[in-house]
């Protein structure tokens, strides 16, 4: 019955079936076949899918074109997943029929429909696989993995730099490295160098390199954006996408690439993984190179390794500066040839400057024309040529950066010094206190942290330079700095034409009155004026600055016209006997500099000056006279400074008073808001009245001992703020002690002690004192910068005198004495063997300077003594010849550094 039933309906179906349906019963009925082929074409599809999937998704992952096709293989995927497991449910009825010794299946008009559907999907998949396959290479849709190469301009002088920088690049522990320097210093030229270098590297180390300019005003945003732009993401997509997304899509590619990215021109910290950067590492062999010039900058980006771009030395320098200019011009004049050495000279090493000024220069063939560009480079960078548009205004972006007005305002006042002035960053202070850039109401030496603040500041900003070469605690500003900072002064906003500089101009004399009268701040030093006469009228004048000058006379009505007058320099004018009457009606004078003058005199009329909060009379050999009552009627004195004056010397006679007597420290005593105090105690009195004032004690930052006969042991608090001391002349002298607050006689036992002791001590000088013996104290004093020693006729050992060092504390090579010495001075000092018992690291030590010391056969050095940091080894040659050394490692290592004397 069931085969009967199974050919009515055979043809029943064929009998309904269209011709061309007929003309396809053959290959329908190959059902088993036409499975087989769709599981295999199914395959090849899937594989297809997954290898434009996989591309994609590292590479690009938005293509509409792509990302349709992979939703209809997606769709497709699960269609033939349920017509494969009809076939299999269709096969399993078939075998278990034929058990029963039948030969069809149950129903033909299924079976057929089923072969139909198959056939279809076949269908279906090659035209898919055509369609993938018609995508063509992927990859030229995609990024290629390349780095652009970029013009590169004139790198003379910077193939150390670039070495330097290079050899740390191709270190596999290398991440992120940091290049920093002024404007105009060279930091793009070098970053594009490496980027050119990378050209041959691509693809055998490096996938992609990534190229971003990183504007002072761009959004992070925007920094992605050309990043992605790089990566070859589509317009139409990645403008749609939100920053999280971006940084997604960057993620999900750069994962998978060794790649470099070089960030150009950073003025702040930029969160790389906030963009989608992944951050560099030994495993994903990726780097990034930065460039900014705010040192700081590295460090928040936390660069394993930072690199300083300074300005080129002078025969890098003027090869530069020819090959700009060429020698037909050079070579055209010998007076052209010398006037081309001081323009490149007054470029002072910064290759921006060079340049320009180079190029600007090409084509000037007369003398008159070279005569001058030197003149108005001289007087003012910013009027030549060109150098407003590239230099001047390059370097006033970071200017415009810094953090507040403030910080401004101090760095415009470096700029009033002379061209290549060392600036002493504790006078710089102190300047700025009398300016009122500072908080006055602060307490001072939160007001000297803030200073010191401003001044990291600006050297992590490459406005400044340390005086590396002398101490940490000298500065100086490049000339094109100067330039730009004297521009501002001059030509911007408010400050326009409200400030005189002349320094360092050879003047014999003073400008014209009729040029004062509209000053807010006039700066003359540095000269060789004689005398100001006439009366002025500066009724705006606040600040008027003549150090460094030959001041001999100034007329009695000279300051009869400046009634807001706040601060007065007059310093080192050495033949300055006597102020005029004029002088004593600034009653708005805050601060006042009379140190290194001949003045012998102070009328009782200082005493008018209640405004003072600044004085400094130090240094005034000739001083005699300085009347009672005087200095305690300033009662808002914060600072004083007399040491070294003439009145040390004299004694106690009606008026006349010494700086060692209890007059003095009476009235020193009186002024309630002093907080800083230095002066000299010549007697043994002296020194045990101030001993006794905890008052004077406390504020007291600078301590000259002269002439003290009968003292043997000298006693300093440990706690005292003492900056630096001076010891002279003392013959009587054995030894210095510390007494330690809180009772503890010795610390021998704590070592943390000395992270307590004279913390402010940076500088001790020792001179003349016959008996002492050694200097065990100083293992104590943590901060000490300055060193020096002469003669001292007894003395044999530094420290580590006597059979316990230094009071018991044990000294060895890891020991932190000295660690902070910059600079180490020893003069006459016959009997002087040693300067330590055992090898010290000196981390800091830049100077020594050893003279006349016959028995000082060894240093106390080994390898890595001084470090990155030794400058110079000054003695005599025979001395240095007679130096025993451990091994002659160390010996070769300081070798170079010794200067003959």
């Amino acid at each position: 019955m069931e085969i009967a039933s199974f050919v009515l309906e055979a043809i029943s179906f064929l009998r309904d079936c269209s011709p061309t349906t007929r003309g396809n019963l053959i290959s329908i009925c190959r059902l088993q076949k036409n499975t087989k082929s769709l599981k295999t074409e199914k395959g090849k599809l899937m594989e297809l899918r997954d290898d434009v999937k996989a591309r994609v998704d590292t590479a690009l992952p938005y293509r509409k074109q792509v990302t349709g096709w992979l939703r209809r293989v997606e769709e497709l995927d699960t269609e033939l997943e349920t017509v494969l497991h009809q076939v299999e449910e269709r096969d399993k009825e078939t075998q278990q029929r034929c058990c029963r010794g039948y030969l069809f299946p149950r129903s033909l008009r299924s079976h057929f429909k089923l072969g139909k559907l198959v056939l279809e999907k076949l269908k279906d998949v090659a035209d898919l696989k055509e369609t993938g396959e018609n995508f063509g290479d992927i990859a030229d849709m995609l990024p290629q993995p390349l780095v652009d190469e970029m013009p590169l301009g004139d790198t003379v002088g910077m193939d150390s730099n670039f070495r330097e920088v290079w050899n740390y690049f191709c270190d596999p522990g290398a991440g992120i490295i940091g290049i920093y320097g002024m404007g105009g210093v060279g930091k793009t030229t070098l970053l594009t160098r490496i980027n050119n270098e990378l050209i041959g590297r691509v693809g055998q180390d490096y996938d992609v390199v990534i190229w971003t300019v990183v504007s002072r005003d761009q959004n992070d945003e925007k920094v992605q954006d050309k990043i992605g732009q790089k990566l070859g993401f589509p317009d139409e997509i990645w403008n749609r996408m939100g920053r999280s997304e971006k940084a997604k899509s960057i993620f999900r590619v750069l994962k998978t690439k060794r790649f470099v990215l070089l960030l150009d021109d950073l003025w702040d910290v930029y969160d790389l993984t906030e963009a989608g950067v992944p951050l560099p590492s030994e495993q994903n062999k990726a780097k990034v190179v930065l460039t900014t010039r705010r040192e700081d900058v590295c460090d928040l980006m936390h660069a394993q390794r930072k690199f300083r771009v300074n300005c080129l030395a002078w025969r890098e320098a003027w090869r530069l500066f020819q090959s700009k200019v060429g020698q037909e011009v050079l070579q055209s004049n010998p007076a052209i040839f010398e006037l081309a050495v001081a323009i490149a000279e007054e470029c002072s090493g910064l290759p921006l400057a060079l340049i320009t000024v180079g190029q600007a220069m090409r084509s000037r063939r007369t003398i008159e024309e070279w005569r001058y560009a030197a003149t108005t480079l001289r007087k003012s960078a910013a009027e030549f040529t060109s150098m407003e548009k590239k230099v001047i205004s390059l370097l006033e972006f970071s200017f415009d950066n810094l953090p507040d007005d403030t910080t401004k305002s101090c760095f415009l006042y470096c700029a009033l010094y002379p061209e290549d002035w060392y600036l002493d960053t504790v006078n710089l202070i102190n300047t700025w206190l009398g300016e009122g850039f500072l908080d006055q109401s602060e307490n001072l030496s939160e007001a000297y942290d803030k200073g010191c603040h401003i001044i990291g500041t600006l050297k992590l900003a490459c406005l400044l330079e340390s005086g590396e070469r002398i101490a940490d605690n000298y500065i100086k500003m490049h000339d094109m700095i100067r330039d730009n900072a004297l521009w501002v002064i001059s030509d911007k906003g408010a400050t326009k034409g409200k400030t005189l500089v002349q320094a360092n101009l050879n003047l014999t004399k003073a400008p014209a009155n009729s040029k004062w009268e509209k000053a807010e701040r006039i700066f003359l030093m540095k000269n060789s004026i004689n005398q100001l006469t006439g009366s002025p009228r500066c009724p705006n004048l606040l600040t008027l600055d003549l150090r460094w000058n030959d001041l001999r006379m100034i007329s009695d009505s000279f300051f009869d016209f400046m009634p807001c007058l706040k601060l007065v320099d007059l310093s080192t004018n050495k033949h300055l006997a006597e102020l005029p009457r004029s002088f004593y009606k600034l009653v708005s004078l805050q601060h006042l500099d009379l140190s290194y003058t001949g003045i012998k005199e102070l009328s009782l009329e200082f005493r008018n000056l209640t405004k003072l909060k600044f004085l400094y009379v130090n240094n005034m050999d000739e001083l005699r006279v300085l009347p009672q009552q005087v200095l305690s009627n300033l009662s808002m004195l914060k600072r004083l400074d007399l040491f070294h004056s003439g009145i040390s010397d004299q004694e106690v006679d009606g008026n006349v008073f010494s700086g060692g007597n209890e007059l003095l420290m009476d009235e020193l005593e009186c002024l309630q808001d002093l907080q800083a105090l230095s002066f000299t105690v010549k007697s043994e009195h002296g020194l045990r009245r101030f001993s006794r004032s905890s008052k004077l004690q406390s504020v007291t930052y600078g301590l000259d001992i002269e002439l003290c006969r009968g003292t043997t042991i000298l006693r300093l608090q440990s706690d005292m703020g003492l900056s630096w001391v001076q010891i002279s002349n003392c013959c009587d002298l054995e030894e210095v002690a510390i007494d330690w607050v809180g009772g503890s006689e010795t610390p021998c036992n704590n070592r943390n002690l000395s992270a307590t002791c004279l913390v402010h001590l940076g500088s001790l000088i020792i001179k003349n004192c016959k008996v002492l013996v050694h200097l065990n104290w100083l293992i104590w004093v943590p901060n000490l910068k300055s060193l020096t020693i002469a003669n001292c006729e007894a003395m044999k050992k530094l420290i580590g005198h006597g059979d316990a060092d230094a009071g018991g504390a044990e000294i060895t090579e890891e020991s932190s004495v000295f660690c902070n010495l910059q600079t180490l001075e020893l003069n006459d000092l016959p009997q002087l063997k040693s300067i330590c018992s055992h090898p010290l690291s000196f981390d800091s030590l830049r100077t020594i300077h050893v003279f006349d010391c016959p028995e000082l056969k060894k240093l106390p050095f080994h390898a890595n003594s001084a470090k990155d940091k030794i400058y110079s080894i000054s003695g005599q040659k025979t001395w240095w010849d007679g130096l025993q050394w451990d091994n002659m490692t160390i010996k070769s290592t300081f070798a170079p550094y010794f200067w003959e004397l």
